[in-house]
C-alpha cells in the first residue's frame, strides 16, 4: 500500500531558530502533537513533540519565550522515502519505538507525514471490511 495519502495533508513544519513558545501555538492551532523541523531547503533535521516540551522544557523550569526549539527537538529522526509501503513505516515504527515519521520527497525534503494513530485508523478500517466480506461469504 502506498504513502501517497499520507503525502495530501500539509504537515506542521518550523525552522530550527524558533521558539518553543511558536512552535507550542502552532501545535494548539492545528491540533497536533508533533511539528517537523526543517533547514532552508525544507529537509527535516528533527522534530519536537508536545512531551518534548513538557518533559525537556517545562519539567526542568525552562522559559518557553527564549528557548530555540533546536534545543528540545529529536534529532535523530526516522524518515521514509514516498515510495516506501505502509509495511516498512510500521516495521520501522516498532523497531525504533517512535509514533511519527516523516515522509521524504525526491530531494529529500518533507513531504508528508504518517503517525501510528493515522496506521491505526488504516488497519482498523481494513479488518473491518475483511470481517464484513468473512461474514457475506459465509454460505447457507
Amino acid at each position: 500500500m502506498s504513502l501517497e495519502r499520507f503525502c495530501r495533508k500539509e504537515v506542521v513544519r518550523s525552522p530550527a531558530d524558533a521558539s518553543v513558545m511558536s512552535v507550542a501555538r502552532k501545535m494548539r492551532e492545528n491540533h497536533v502533537g508533533a511539528v517537523v523541523i526543517v533547514d532552508r531547503a525544507d529537509r527535516p533535521v528533527g522534530i519536537v513533540t508536545d512531551r518534548d516540551i513538557a518533559c525537556r522544557l517545562v519539567a526542568t523550569g525552562g522559559d518557553a519565550k527564549t528557548a530555540a526549539v533546536d534545543s528540545l527537538m529529536s534529532r535523530e529522526l526516522v524518515t521514509v522515502k514516498r515510495e516506501g509501503t505502509i509495511d516498512e513505516v510500521a516495521f520501522s515504527m516498532r523497531k525504533h519505538g517512535v509514533r511519527r515519521v516523516p515522509i521524504l520527497g525526491p530531494e529529500g525534503e518533507l513531504a508528508g507525514m504518517v503517525s501510528l494513530d493515522d496506521l491505526a485508523v488504516l488497519f482498523s478500517a481494513e479488518l473491518a471490511a475483511t470481517v464484513a466480506a468473512l461474514r457475506d461469504n459465509r454460505g447457507p
